[in-house]
């Protein structure tokens, strides 16, 4: 019993599975070992774990597929028989077969070199053929392996054993290991610290379950498409030959459903909580110079919560006086028109005209058009160190287009960019209706998607373009790949930009190392980290090493020197960057990824033309952190204090006692919190 469990232990390890099965399980375990190089932000080992899941599960069908597609081809030759004549030319036909299409695909892979801006098609292709090139040579190499096993086998009978020897998998884990410990030694080497806390056994242990569970999908797949398949030749017999097709076409048609009811669901999951009333806000602001305040026709309850969050953190004036040392400041105008407003642009964008009007817009000293992020949100940092340095006398003026986070609006950069340039139009229509002297400094803002949904209304224009629409100066934020403004800029600045107006920079410190001559003519800033995921992940890392990952003496500061390019596995792990990147303390400012907030102030400062004094703005930089930190305080505290609420009413309802109004409820929470924290503590 113990000898027949073990027998089959060892066959799960190669000698019972198919040649294409054990060529997967050996390309799968292998390819562990670069998953573990060091990416752009720290990463966490359950985020380790999904990643080397996702490119070990894609390496194991794709190299299971391309070898089946060999193996079937041997038995066709030889009618599926198994004597010895038979399986030596199965085996002889699998080492030529792969030696031809390693052959073609290396081949028409150096016959393709990457291009600067090539088209997605041609690079996908060449990658296609590098994929293929790189599979023919592992099925070549285990073919020779397992085909010598075979012949010493067949020649010496005693050492027939040697058939049963697990070799695929054993070698695969093996080169894994070796690979794992030579990027923790090259990463050592070279300091780089964003794996450090990744712990390689249990990231490998997460990593089969995430690849179990892709594996899982693709049997269910294939059961689907199995038994599809013997129904259309009961059913139809004259479409026999069809009848697998057809099964799998039915299969990935009933996961894709699965999967597009899933993200709908999510979606709108996600929707309802970007459009739900936070306890923090749930009152309209005070100022009338803000949307949503007394005399506004635009209802509170429309703005979705980044709208309600952005007018009601308004900075009053009597705040802005006592950080900037001055006898009175100005109340700050916040103009914000949400989705729910209306579902036509035209319409959103004649409120936010009249909202202008009726706040006095156009009376004030800067205009600053901002693009929010996919959910709305504007970024307080940026709107608040305006509002000191200009002591109130500035209007911040933003158009909703999406309740989503960015990176499930992408589908909606269209429409952002469609009613990005009505509303320029509007507003830069009435700017030159306007004399001279009574015109506002018109500028620009966008952060991540809000940069290029920004961006994209300047596509295929020159920066003259900005001159014309009187846009004075523009701060853009970790601008993401995909912007095609950005992208033509870089490939060709003389062009876009002769006079050098345009800059992209890591730090303010940068910018202060540029001569003084070139910065004065620094007019629209690309705030762009080095460690910041978001500006680099795009489908170019499929099929075409970045530069940020060039020679090594000449990478970035901040980018991994141990790190080397690898299409699938460098497009994974920048994917699980782009989710580290965002991860912020309140209060506590950081120059990391995606997190721009510690460089904002200074560079609203020199970028916009609001200079003062260093006193002054170290007294921005604190009440900044301050304001942050007691801003986000307050939305835990009150979101606490609602759910505590809730759960008074709720157990006082079990009492059979009639459920008592918020306001009692509210009241007799105090009292319960008052008495405690008064009580003696053991």
């Amino acid at each position: 019993m113990v000898l027949r469990v073990a027998n089959r232990m060892v066959g799960w390890f190669g000698p019972d599975l198919s040649m294409s099965e054990r060529a997967g399980r050996f390309a799968a375990a292998a390819v562990v070992g670069p998953t573990f190089e060091p990416g752009l932000q720290p990463r966490k080992t359950i985020h380790q774990a999904i990643a080397t899941g996702i490119v070990s599960a894609t390496t194991l069908s794709t190299v299971t597929a391309s070898q089946s597609f060999v193996e079937a081809l041997g038995r066709a030759v030889t009618g599926n028989r198994r004597d010895t004549a038979s399986i030596t030319s199965r085996y002889l036909i699998g080492l030529g077969s792969n030696a031809v299409a390693a052959g073609v695909g290396l081949g028409v892979y150096r016959a393709l070199p990457p291009r600067a801006d090539e088209p997605l098609r041609r690079g996908l292709l060449r990658v296609a053929a590098f994929e293929a090139g790189r599979t023919g040579l592992i099925g070549f190499g285990l073919t020779g392996v397992f085909g010598a096993l075979e012949a010493v086998a067949e020649r010496y009978p005693s050492a027939a054993w040697v058939r049963r020897t697990p070799v695929a998998l054993p070698a695969g884990i093996a080169v894994a290991a070796f690979r794992i410990s030579r990027m923790h030694r090259r990463a050592k080497e070279y300091g780089d610290q964003t794996i450090a806390d990744v712990a390689p056994g249990k990231s490998v242990g997460l990593a089969l379950g995430v690849g179990a569970g892709v594996l899982t999908l693709e049997a269910a797949e294939r059961t689907v498409a199995h038994q599809v398949a013997r129904l259309v030749r009961r059913v139809a017999p004259g479409y026999a030959n069809l009848a697998s097709p057809i099964g799998h076409l039915v299969g990935l048609g009933a996961l894709g459903t699965a999967g597009y009811l899933g993200y709908e669901y999510a979606t709108r999951t996600v929707e309802a909580g970007g459009a739900a009333i936070e306890p923090a806000y749930q009152s309209p602001p005070d100022s009338p110079y803000v949307t949503g305040g007394p005399g506004s026709p635009v209802t509170f309850d429309s703005l979705s919560r980044e709208g309600r969050r952005f007018v009601n953190m308004a900075l009053p004036a009597a705040e802005i006086a006592q950080v900037m040392e001055v006898d009175e400041a100005r109340d700050p105008v916040r103009v914000f028109v949400g989705l729910e407003s209306s579902d036509v642009v035209d319409d959103r964008v004649d409120e936010v005209m009249d909202e202008m009007d009726r706040t006095g817009a156009w009376e004030r000293k800067v205009l600053c058009f901002a693009s929010p992020t996919g959910s709305g949100y504007v970024n307080y940092v940026l709107s608040e160190a305006l509002e000191y340095l200009t002591l109130g006398d500035c209007a911040t003026v933003a158009m909703q287009y999406s309740l989503l986070p960015s990176f499930l609006s992408l589908d909606r950069v269209a429409l952002a960019t469609e009613q990005n340039r009505a509303l320029m139009h509007a507003i830069t229509g009435r700017l030159s209706g306007m004399p001279d002297d009574r015109r506002p400094r018109f500028v620009l803002f966008g952060e991540s998607l809000g940069a290029q949904t920004m961006q994209g209304v300047y596509n295929h224009r020159k920066v003259s373009a900005f001159h014309r629409d009187h846009v004075d100066a523009a701060i853009f934020l970790g601008t993401p790949h995909a912007s095609e403004w950005a992208r033509t800029w870089r490939l060709d600045p003389q062009r876009i930009d002769p006079d050098g107006e345009i800059a992209e920079l890591d730090s303010y410190e940068e910018y202060e190392a540029i001569p003084q001559e070139r910065r004065e003519r620094i007019r629209y800033l690309l705030l762009t980290h080095h460690d910041d995921p978001i500006p680099k992940f795009g489908p170019s890392l499929l099929y075409q090493r970045p530069d940020w990952l060039g020679p090594v003496e000449e990478r970035p500061i901040r980018v991994p020197r141990s790190t080397s390019w690898r299409p699938t596995t460098t497009f994974v792990l920048t994917l699980v960057d782009v989710i580290n990147a965002m991860e912020v303390v309140p209060g506590t400012f950081g120059r990391r990824g995606h997190d721009y907030r510690e460089d904002i102030a200074r560079f609203v400062s020199d970028i916009y033309r609001l200079p003062t004094d260093a006193n002054r703005m170290s007294r921005i930089e604190v009440a900044l952190r301050q304001r942050e930190l007691s801003w986000a305080e307050k939305r835990v505290v009150t979101e606490q204090l609602a759910r505590a609420r809730e759960a008074v009413a709720r157990e006082m309802k079990t009492w059979g006692v009639s459920a008592p109004s918020e306001k009692d409820a509210a009241s007799l929470l105090e009292t319960v919190l008052s008495a405690a924290g008064s009580a003696p503590v053991a």
